[in-house]
């Protein structure tokens, strides 16, 4: 069943349209916990949500005595709309797994320095709805498939962003930490095909080829931390 929300923030009121609660949780406890906001996704594995969580929907109207930001009524004053009246608690723990550490390869990075020709997304800025058309100075990320290759060029990005929009575990298997000590933003161009799709007659690189050959980084297998979101629900 498609999900869909309308969130409407109108002297600190929340209206929230045929979700589950598992969608709000997310909303509230990795979309802007702490009252901001993280574009890029953020993959915590999420455990022990009963099926209600999940299979049940519903719409909420809530409105805060005082006046409080978008970020303050979807993040930390959700989650305690959900400990209240879904006696939901969750908690974070982290654990060790297998990840990848992101390095700088033999022979030195190739990234190429950000000219500051355009401006960059800020990705802590909370989305409009409907989003404002682009001005002209702003930076274009853009991606494309060719076949079974995947092209993607970010602008003015950084590495823990690159690592967080391209290196997730869909296409790694695992979590990715950054190890390069690599400071600054960069114009990230990179050309690569997914696992699955390796052994088709126009496969490109594999992602871990494409960051060696075509930006100088490595990923090398290690043991490193992951954090878990584990939801305690009646």
């Amino acid at each position: 069943m498609l999900e869909r929300r309308v969130l409407l923030l109108q002297s600190a009121s929340l209206t929230v349209n045929c979700v589950n609660a598992l969608f709000m949780i997310r909303e509230a406890f990795l979309e802007y916990a702490n009252g901001r906001y993280h574009h890029l996704p953020i993959e915590l594995p999420i455990e022990g949500a009963p099926g209600w969580v999940q299979s049940d929907r519903y719409s909420i109207e809530a409105k805060a005595e005082d006046t409080a930001s978008q970020e303050m009524m979807e993040g930390p004053m959700l989650q305690a709309l959900l400990e209240d009246r879904f006696q939901v608690k969750v908690r974070r723990e982290t654990r060790e797994v297998p990840v990848y550490e992101l390095t700088v390869a033999k022979g030195g990075p190739k990234l190429q320095p950000f000219d500051g020709s355009c401006t960059p997304v800020d990705w802590n800025k909370t989305p409009q709805d409907p989003p404002p058309p682009k001005g002209p100075g702003d930076c274009r990320n853009v991606g494309g498939v060719s076949g079974t290759n995947l092209t993607r060029y970010w602008r003015g990005i950084s590495i823990d962003n690159f690592i967080l929009a391209i290196l997730g575990k869909g296409i790694t298997g695992r979590p990715v930490i950054n190890k390069t000590g690599i400071a600054g933003v960069f114009d990230i161009h990179l050309e690569f095909t997914r696992e699955q799709n390796s052994d088709k007659p126009d496969a490109g690189p594999s992602i871990f080829t494409a960051l060696q050959e075509q930006l100088g980084l490595k990923l090398v297998p290690a043991k490193g931390p992951e954090e878990y979101l584990v939801i305690i629900a009646p």
